[in-house]
């Protein structure tokens, strides 16, 4: 198997058993279970990184910048930066602040932004394609 096909394999994995998982969070009788609610209830309590997260990887798939001004020399340095984010913002998560929707919502453009300049998939693209 081809290292595309094995990643292909695992993306298809993690997608049919998340579309699974929200069927089974549906379908049962428990309120307001289903994993975007779950999601933004972490959000709202310690883990506020998460749309951060979410903007900047949806943005690294479907976004994307080709401006060689913003590539940085090794793309791993990109990936760790986020991590490193990641971390931070758990410590600063047990501080107490108000973790209002616009806050997400601002979190979640400043991910996007992140994930569109600094963690672009285009770099790897050759121009005119």
């Amino acid at each position: 198997m081809e290292p595309n096909e094995i990643v292909a394999a695992i993306m298809i994995t993690f997608v049919v058993i998340y579309v699974l998982l929200e069927v089974v969070l549906n379908l049962n009788d428990i309120n307001d279970d289903t994993s975007n609610r779950i999601l933004l209830e972490w959000s709202q309590s310690r883990l506020f990184i998460i749309p951060f997260v979410l903007g900047a990887i949806g943005a690294h798939l479907f976004l994307g910048t080709k401006n060689s001004f913003f590539r940085p020399n090794n793309s791993l340095y990109a990936v760790l930066i986020l991590l490193g984010i990641v971390i931070i913002s758990i410590f600063v998560g047990r501080l107490k602040f108000p973790r209002t929707r616009t806050f997400l919502t601002i979190m979640l453009a400043l991910g996007a932004l992140y994930g569109h300049f600094f963690w672009s998939m285009n770099y790897a693209i050759p121009e005119g394609q």
